[in-house]
Formats: C-alpha cells, structure tokens, sequence
C-alpha cells in the first residue's frame, strides 16, 4: 500500500509539472486555462494521410526488394542443384569447396536481407519522426486556441467525457500540415 500511495503522489507530481509547463505560457499571455483536452495519438496514426503515405512507400520498398530477393534465392537454388547433380562426377576436395562457395553466398545473401530490413526499419523511424514532431505543434496549437493547461493521450485514461475529445480536430490540422512524407532514401 505504501508504494501505490509513492506512486499515486509521483504520478501527480508529474501531471501537476506538465500542466504546470503548459498553463505557464498561457498566464503568461493574459489568458486564462480552461481545462484539459484528449488525443488519441494510436488513432492519429493510423488514420494520418502522412503515415499512409509513409507505409505505402515502405510497401513499395519492400515488393522491389522481395522480387529481388526471389531471384537471388532462385539463382541459388539452381546452383545448390547443379551441384548435387555434379557430386558424383566432382572429386571430394572440388564438390566440398564448390558447396562452402554456396554456403559463403547463401550466408551473404541472409546478411543482406537483415541489412535491408534494417535500412527500411529505420526510414520507417525517420519518417514517423517526422509526424511525430508535426503532431505535437499541431496539439500545442490546439491547446493554446483551447486554453486547455493539460493535454493527455489517450491511452493514459479510463473515462472521457467526449467533449474533451480533439483527436478529429487534430488529425485534420495534421493532414493540412503533413498531407505526406516522403521516405528517406534507402540504399539497396
């Protein structure tokens, strides 16, 4: 029980901070905060024309890549073939090299392919930053035309009343001002 309460009062420690920090510039300005607004964040995600965009060009990269792929591992099956039907007629010492020779290509392959994933992971990354960084001016707007001291996601409550409710508002202003983003370059 002692620890809930440590918990509870460190929980509002914080809370009581950020709206400090938020209704700081307001008072500043002569206004007076009104209250405290919601956004779904998850539900901005997966809805923004930007990250849309950003996941259809992933998808893009990772067809082309796929493709690619096939032909690669197509092009070693064969010779994985090729030298199964040559056993016979190779010696041992010339079969076991042509099979490290394969195994050394198959093992640059499997490289490459995490090598890739990765590339395209961390554009993914770099792309949701941007969002993410278009996202938080959008909601300090809302809560400065609001007047509202705190802003919280969603996620981190139970009940709302849906009056509270700005995630349409700013998912529009979000679209408006990142209607889309353009995937970093990913090297092949």
């Amino acid at each position: 029980m002692r620890w809930l309460t440590a918990r509870s009062r460190a929980l509002a420690g914080a809370f009581g901070l950020i709206a400090g920090l938020l209704l700081c510039p307001l008072l500043a300005h002569g206004q007076e905060a009104q209250g405290i607004g919601i956004i779904d964040a998850q539900r901005i995600y997966r809805e923004a024309t930007a990250v849309k965009s950003l996941q259809q060009q992933i998808d893009q990269q990772r067809d082309k890549f796929q493709r690619e792929l096939r032909e690669k591992e197509k092009v070693l099956r064969d010779a994985d073939q090729e030298l199964a039907r040559q056993r016979a007629i190779l010696s041992a010492d010339a079969f076991n090299k042509r099979r490290k020779d394969l195994e050394t290509q198959v093992s640059a392959l499997q490289s490459e392919v995490r090598a890739r994933k990765d590339r395209l992971d961390k554009a993914f990354a770099e792309g949701m930053k941007q969002v993410r960084a278009a996202l938080i001016e959008v909601s300090r707007e809302i809560s400065e035309q609001k007047k509202l001291y705190l802003l919280i996601e969603k996620s981190s409550v139970v009940l709302v009343k849906p009056e509270l409710e700005h995630t349409g508002e700013a998912l529009k202003k979000l679209n408006e001002r990142l209607p889309r983003v353009t995937l970093p370059a990913v090297q092949n």
